[in-house]
Formats: C-alpha cells, sequence, structure tokens
C-alpha cells in the first residue's frame, strides 16, 4: 500500500474502481437526453457524442464525430469567427456561457443555452473542451409570447384612453349642434329647409349614440362601470325592452314575436344596463335582417339562470365571424354586405356580452352559415330566493 491510499485499498483495486466509475460516469452522460453533451478537442473538432445531442441537433454520432463544431452555427456566426472566438474565451476564462440560434442538421433552428468548458491537464496543458447545450426554444417562444401579450394590453389600454378621450371631445361639439338644430326645428322653414334640418337631425343622433358606444365600450374595458343593482323582474324589463324597439322593427316591415317566461324570474340586477342589452340584440337583428324578416325574443328559465334568446332569419354569420363576434369593432363579410345602410362600429354584441358578465352570465352565438340567420343566447343568473321585484 501507498501511504497516499488512506482507506487502505490496494493501489490496482484503486485504479479498477477509477476505471469503472469512469465507464459509470460515460454512459450516464452519452445517455442523458435532455442536453447535448460533448467533447471537442482543442481544434474545435468533435470527439465524443451523447444522446441528448443526437436528439437535439439530429446528427448520429459518426456524422459528427472528427468534424469542427462550427457545422452547429448560424451563416452569421460563422463570417464572424464567433465558434473560435468562443473557445479563446472558455480557455481565457475556463468557462463561457451563450445563448442564441444554433442549427440542427435538417437546416432547423433552435434557441440554445451553451456552457464550454476549458479541460486542462495537471501541467496546465490544454486537452480540449466539455461542451453543454439546452434546447430552450419552448421558453423563449413563452416569454416572447407572454412580451406579446404585454404589449397587446398596454396597446389595448392606450387605444380604450383615445377612444376616451376622443369621445368626449366629439360629445362637446354635439350638444350645441342638436340645441341648434332644436331650434331650428320650431322656425317656419320653407319644405327644403325642414328636410334639411330632420336629414341633420338623424345623423347628429347616429353619431351621438355611436359615440355613446364608444363610451360605454371606454367604461367596460376600463372597469368603470358601475351597476345600479337592485331586485327586478327580466321577464317585465324584457318586455319593455321589445316594446321600445318594436318602431324600429315595425319601421323595416319585420315581424317582432316574444315568447315570454309565464313565471316571474327575479334577478338582482341593473335595469338601464339590462335594457341596452336587449336593445342592442334586438337592434343588431333588425340591422342585419333584410326587410321584411322576423325577429323573436324568448325568455325561459333553466335550473338556476334565465336564458334570453334572439333569433333571426338574416345575413347570419360564417364560422370565422362568429368567433369573434363578441370583440370590439368586429364586423365581418357579411355585415359589410348586408348592412342596409345602417352604420355601426361592430360594439353591440361586445357590449352585451361586457354587461351580462357583468352580471355574472355570459353570451354566445351561433348561425348555420351566411345567410341563415343569427342566434344569440344570453345567460343571467336568477336569486337564490324569490322576493318582490
Amino acid at each position: 500500500m501507498t501511504g497516499d491510499n488512506k482507506l487502505g485499498i490496494e493501489d490496482d483495486d484503486v485504479q479498477r474502481l477509477r476505471l469503472a466509475g469512469d465507464a459509470v460516469y460515460r454512459r450516464l452522460v452519452e445517455g442523458v437526453l435532455d442536453y447535448a453533451i460533448f467533447l471537442l478537442t482543442p481544434a474545435g473538432r468533435i470527439a465524443t457524442w451523447n444522446a441528448g445531442a443526437q436528439r437535439i441537433k439530429g446528427y448520429e454520432a459518426d456524422e459528427v464525430i472528427g468534424r469542427h463544431f462550427s457545422i452547429f452555427y448560424t451563416a452569421p456566426d460563422i463570417e464572424s469567427a464567433w465558434p473560435d472566438e468562443e473557445l479563446q474565451l472558455a480557455r481565457r476564462d475556463g468557462r463561457f456561457e451563450d445563448e442564441g440560434w444554433r442549427v440542427r442538421k435538417d437546416g432547423t433552428t433552435f434557441w440554445a443555452n451553451v456552457v464550454i468548458t476549458a479541460l486542462f491537464h495537471p501541467d496546465g496543458t490544454l486537452l480540449g473542451y466539455a461542451k453543454v447545450t439546452r434546447d430552450l426554444t419552448a421558453r423563449m417562444e413563452r416569454e416572447r409570447e407572454q412580451l406579446r401579450m404585454a404589449e397587446l394590453v398596454e396597446e389595448s389600454r392606450r387605444m380604450t384612453e383615445f377612444i376616451a378621450m376622443l369621445s368626449h371631445e366629439i360629445r362637446n361639439p354635439l350638444a350645441p349642434i342638436m340645441n341648434v338644430l332644436a331650434l331650428l326645428g320650431r322656425e317656419t322653414l320653407t319644405a327644403r329647409g325642414q328636410w334639411c334640418v330632420e336629414v341633420a337631425n338623424k345623423q347628429v343622433r347616429q353619431i351621438n349614440r355611436l359615440v355613446e358606444d364608444l363610451l360605454d365600450v371606454s367604461r367596460v374595458t376600463t372597469g368603470k362601470v358601475r351597476l345600479t343593482v337592485a331586485p327586478l323582474e327580466l321577464g317585465a324589463m324584457v318586455h319593455d325592452a321589445v316594446e321600445g324597439m318594436r318602431p324600429v322593427a315595425d319601421a323595416r316591415g319585420h315581424q317582432l314575436h316574444a315568447a315570454l317566461a309565464g313565471e316571474p324570474l327575479r334577478l338582482e340586477g341593473d335595469r338601464t344596463r339590462l335594457i341596452q342589452l336587449v336593445s342592442n340584440l334586438l337592434s343588431n337583428a333588425i340591422k342585419f335582417t333584410p326587410a321584411g324578416g322576423r325577429i323573436d325574443v324568448s325568455l325561459r328559465r333553466d335550473g338556476d339562470e334565465a336564458v334570453l334568446t334572439v333569433s333571426d332569419n338574416g345575413i347570419g354569420m360564417s364560422a370565422e365571424t362568429l368567433e369573434h363576434a363578441f370583440e370590439p369593432f368586429s364586423q365581418g363579410a357579411e355585415h359589410a354586405r348586408g348592412g342596409s345602410g345602417h352604420g355601426g362600429l361592430g360594439l353591440g354584441l361586445a357590449l352585451v356580452r361586457s354587461i351580462a358578465e357583468l352580471h355574472g352570465g355570459q353570451a354566445g352565438a351561433s348561425s348555420a352559415g351566411t345567410g341563415q340567420g343569427t342566434v344569440v343566447t344570453v345567460r343571467l343568473p336568477l336569486k337564490a330566493t324569490d322576493g318582490e321585484a
């Protein structure tokens, strides 16, 4: 035994244990799948290759051993001699770490974390390098998506603030214009003058309605809507909303039918906002149904929910339009073709969903396709116990 062998093990036993340990270590490294682990010669040529390297980079061992490791780098990196510089930095500092695009055998790229460790003999001679590569593409894509979503949220916030500011600025001059038109309406005018006043009044009212919709969307998206909640009977409220829209339907020659629940449906809600919800549903149905169409309103109980349905036999929606129907400013190609001359910003259904959700409910739409009508359904939670509305 030698003096250095403090465990009392014979030198040949120590040697055998070291060799056995080296073999186990090699098998462990070679079997790792999540990391590309391989050795480089001092000149940067590949000396070993593990299963993880094969999985990540796509090369078999006999395809890469002996080749320069720069084959994994992009053309701009190769042109700038970046692979050789990495080795120089690793040799100087003992270790080098970097992230960047790397190239697989099939030419596709992946985002890699690379650690290169210089390996030295006890006498200081450079033996080569150990290189460990991780594929971080999935992580990078998640981070990119998170950044993109944050940017979208910020962009949406700025847009909402701009819309609110613009709406207020437009509404300010509307009030005096409407007052002037009201005064002109009391004057004795020629038939042509009276016609001009009526046209101007109609257009100003349309502008005012659009501005109010914009302000409503702004309030909802910024969380500034405050419901004035009180007990109410939904059937009576829906009846009032339907009757309020009936003259508009009659003017288009539509048949407007309402089938309301035969029992009281009571809930806690904001009457003004819920009437706005029903009116928007009816306005959409009237607008996008050709003259002489049919619109049906249904209200029923389904367990502890009230189900309000507005259906029409109008222009319908494609699957693509349905997917975005409740997004602000969303208008499908069908609406552009079939709007019957009625203006709009695509805010009606966005407000419907927002009002429903503010009441703890939800809204959805369905259509058999373009030209086959649309069904919009709103579900609202009812009160747990009956009480007088």
